[in-house]
């Protein structure tokens, strides 16, 4: 399977108007998504929570590399 990696530029500069109308429609989207979609959020989070089998302070990862500390 090729996966292709797809780049999406985002304008970095804004006006505080511009970037005061972006955050309100964030606002308005972070608070239509969680009435939609809250309950389901929270179920899911508390799964993964439930299934995670490392301490949240531990990070594994597997490799055959030999690392010299």
């Amino acid at each position: 399977m090729i996966v292709s990696m797809k780049i999406t530029h985002l304008h970095t500069y804004w006006t505080a108007e511009e970037a005061h109308t972006v955050i309100e429609f964030l606002d308005a989207l972070r608070d239509q998504l969680w009435h939609s979609y809250g309950d389901s959020v929270i179920d899911m989070l508390r799964q993964a929570s439930a299934n995670q089998t490392c301490h949240d302070d531990q990070i594994t990862f597997e490799s055959d590399d030999h690392m010299n500390f």
